[in-house]
C-alpha cells in the first residue's frame, strides 16, 4: 500500500470515528458504522492471512526450485521438436553448458549420432501421452555418456505446444560395472569348461607331438651296420622324407585344431566395449555350441532345426555369452552317460520384426516355484561352489540391453525351452553360393625385413620362414632395433611383437614415430593376445596392421605385399 492510499484510509477512519462519537447522529447510522468497523477488522485479518499464505507459498516454491535445481538427477523439459524449454542445474552441469545458454537449443547435438532415431522415437511417444523409458548414448565434450531417459507428458501444457518432462539418469558407471560382471561371468564359464577344453586341446596336441616325433625319427634313424652306405643314404632320403612329410602334415592339422580352439576362447573371453551391429545369429550360435560341446558331448546329441532368418541387431560377443550360458545350463540339466537318449534342440525362427532362438533340452525341468526367480541375480539351485547364480541374470540383462527379451517354458520331468528374442534387420542371411577359385596371388616382391620379438624361439623361426624370399634381420631387443634405425638402416617392413617385457610394442611405436615417422608407418604388429588394459586400448585404436599368432605364411604375405610394393 502506497502513502497516498494510507493517508486516505486514515482520513476515512477519522471521519467515521467522529461521526460515531457525534451524539446528534441517528442511532441507525451509528449501528451501521459499528458493522462497517467490524467488517474492516475481519478484512484486515483475512488480508494478513492472505499475506502469510502468499509468503508460505513463496517459501515453498523456493524450496521446490532448490530441490529441482539441485536434484541428483538431471531434468529437462522438451517440446515436440526436441528443443530444451527448461532444465535444472544438474541437467546444465551434465551437458556442460550454462542453463540460460541451453534454453531454446535442440537436444539432438548432445545425442550420439547412432542414437538420434531412438531419441526421436522416445520423444514422440512421450509427447503423444505415454510415460516411456529408453537407454541411449550422449556425446558431451567428446566424451560418451550412457544414460537412461524417463519421460512423461506435461498434462497442463498448451495443446498447440505440447511438451514432456524428461529425467536423465547417468548409467555409465552402472554399465561399466555390468561389463565387469559380464566378463567375470564369461571367465567363470571358461573355468567351468576348463577340463573339457583341456581335453579338446590335449587330443590334437597328442598327435601334434607324436607327428613331430615320427618326423624326427624318420630323419634321424640309425643306419643298420650290414647295409651298403650309398644304398642306405638313397633309401633313407626317399623313405625318410616321405614319412617325415606325412607325419608333419598330421602335426600341422593338430596345430590348426589347437589354433581354432584358442581363437574361439579368445573371441569369447576378451573384454570389449558394446558394439551393436548386424550379426549373423546362426554363426554366433554355432560358435557358442563349439564352446559348449565339452559339456554337451557326454550328455546329449544336438539337433539343429534352422530356417533362414534375417541378421539381428546385437553385440556378437555378448550374444555369444548368452547362448553359451543357455547351452551349458541345458547340458547340466541332463545326467551324464545317456547321450543317445537325450537331445538339445536348437531352432531358429523369424517373424516380421524379430528373430527367435529356441534352446530346448530333455533334462530334468524346473519346478514352478523356482521358475519365477530364475532370472534374479545370485539365485541358484546348484550346490555351493558350482555357480554364483549370475549366468541367467546377466544373460537377461544383456539381451534386454540389445532391445530383445528372454523367456523360459518348463515343467518337472519335461525338460526346458529357453527362447531368446532379438530385433531383426532387413538383411536375410543367405546360404553362400560357391564361387570359382580365385587366381593365384602374384609372387611377393623381395624386401628388407626387421623382426622385433623378445621370444627368441619364435623370432628365429619366423626369420627362417621368411629367409627364402627376403633379407631378414632379427633382434629380441626393441632398443637395439631403434639404435639400428637411428644409425640410418632402412627396412621395407618391421614385424614387432605387441607384448614384450622390456619395451612394449606400443612404446616402440611411439619412439619410432618420433625418431622416424616413415619407418613407423611400415610396422606390422604381432600378438598372441593383448592382455593389459593399456595394450587392449592401443589395439582398439590401432590403424596399423595387426596379425594374431600363430599365423600362416600366406596371411603374413598379404600384409607385407602393400608395404613391399611401396619400397
Amino acid at each position: 500500500m502506497d502513502g497516498r492510499s494510507g493517508k486516505k484510509r486514515a482520513e476515512l477512519t477519522q471521519a467515521l470515528h467522529a461521526l460515531e462519537s457525534n451524539p446528534s447522529a441517528p442511532e441507525e447510522l451509528r449501528g451501521l458504522l459499528r458493522e462497517l468497523k467490524q467488517h474492516q477488522l475481519e478484512l484486515e485479518v483475512q488480508n494478513r492471512e492472505l499475506q502469510e499464505a502468499q509468503q508460505a507459498l513463496e517459501e515453498s516454491r523456493n524450496r521446490y526450485m532448490e530441490l529441482y535445481d539441485f536434484a541428483p538427477i538431471a531434468c529437462v523439459s522438451l517440446d515436440a521438436n526436441g528443443r530444451i524449454q527448461d532444465l535444472n542445474l544438474t541437467g546444465a552441469n551434465l551437458l556442460g553448458q550454462n542453463r540460460s545458454y541451453l534454453q531454446g537449443l535442440p537436444f539432438t547435438p548432445f545425442v550420439d549420432p547412432t542414437d538420434v532415431g531412438r531419441f526421436f522415437g522416445h520423444l514422440r511417444r512421450s509427447i503423444d501421452g505415454e510415460t516411456v523409458s529408453t537407454e541411449l548414448r550422449l556425446r558431451i565434450s567428446r566424451k560418451q555418456v550412457e544414460v537412461r531417459l524417463l519421460s512423461a507428458p506435461i498434462e497442463d501444457s498448451d495443446p498447440q505446444e505440447r511438451m514432456c518432462r524428461t529425467a536423465i539418469i547417468d548409467i555409465t558407471e552402472l554399465r561399466q560395472m555390468q561389463v565387469r560382471l559380464s566378463l567375470a561371468e564369461r571367465l567363470a564359464a571358461v573355468g567351468t569348461l576348463a577340463a573339457g577344453i583341456a581335453h579338446e586341446v590335449n587330443n590334437p596336441l597328442a598327435f601334434l607331438m607324436g607327428g613331430l616325433g615320427l618326423a624326427t625319427h624318420a630323419l634321424r634313424a640309425p643306419a643298420p651296420p650290414s647295409v651298403d652306405p650309398e644304398l642306405l643314404a638313397l633309401a633313407r632320403h626317399h623313405t625318410g622324407a616321405t614319412q617325415a612329410l606325412e607325419a608333419l602334415t598330421h602335426a600341422q592339422e593338430g596345430a590348426e585344431r589347437i589354433q581354432d580352439i584358442v581363437k574361439d576362447l579368445g573371441a569369447f573371453a576378451r573384454p570389449t566395449a558394446t558394439q551393436e551391429r548386424s550379426v549373423d545369429v546362426e554363426q554366433v550360435l554355432e560358435l557358442a555350441l563349439k564352446m559348449a560341446m565339452v559339456e554337451i558331448r557326454h550328455r546329449a546329441h544336438v539337433v539343429r532345426d534352422y530356417t533362414p532368418v534375417p541378421e539381428v541387431v546385437a553385440d556378437s560377443v555378448r550374444l555369444g555369452q548368452v547362448f553359451l550360458n543357455l547351452l551349458v545350463n541345458a547340458a547340466q540339466a541332463i545326467p551324464e552317460g545317456m547321450a543317445s537318449r537325450h537331445e538339445i534342440r536348437l531352432r531358429l525362427r523369424a517373424s516380421d520384426e524379430n528373430v527367435f532362438v529356441h534352446i530346448q533340452d530333455t533334462g530334468a525341468g524346473i519346478d514352478p516355484d523356482i521358475l519365477e526367480h530364475l532370472f534374479e541375480p545370485f539365485f541358484t539351485t546348484k550346490q555351493l561352489g558350482q555357480g554364483q547364480g549370475l549366468g541367467l541374470a546377466i544373460s537377461h540383462s544383456l539381451v534386454t540391453q540389445m532391445n530383445g527379451g528372454i523367456s523360459v517354458e518348463s515343467s518337472p520331468g519335461q525338460g526346458s525351452t529357453f527362447t531368446v528374442r532379438l530385433p531383426a534387420t532387413t538383411i536375410v542371411r543367405r546360404v553362400p553360393v560357391p564361387t570359382l577359385p580365385s587366381p593365384p596371388a602374384p609372387s611377393l616382391q623381395r624386401g628388407k625385413l626387421l623382426i622385433v620379438d623378445d621370444e627368441r624361439s619364435f623370432g628365429l623361426t619366423l626369420r627362417l620362414m621368411l629367409m627364402d624370399v627376403h633379407e631378414v634381420t632379427y633382434t629380441p631387443s626393441a632398443q637395439e632395433a631403434l639404435g639400428w634405425i637411428r644409425e640410418g638402416r632402412h627396412y621395407d617392413a618391421i614385424l614387432c611383437d605387441l607384448m614384450m617385457a622390456e619395451v612394449t610394442g606400443r612404446q616402440f611405436h611411439e619412439a619410432l614415430q618420433e625418431q622416424s615417422p616413415e619407418q613407423a608407418s611400415r610396422l606390422i604388429f604381432m600378438t598372441g593376445g593383448a592382455y593389459t588394459p593399456s595394450s587392449r586400448e592401443f589395439v582398439e585404436q590401432l590403424t596399423l596392421p595387426l596379425i594374431q599368432k600363430p599365423f600362416k605364411r600366406e596371411t603374413l604375405d598379404a600384409l607385407l605385399a602393400p608395404l613391399l610394393a611401396l619400397a
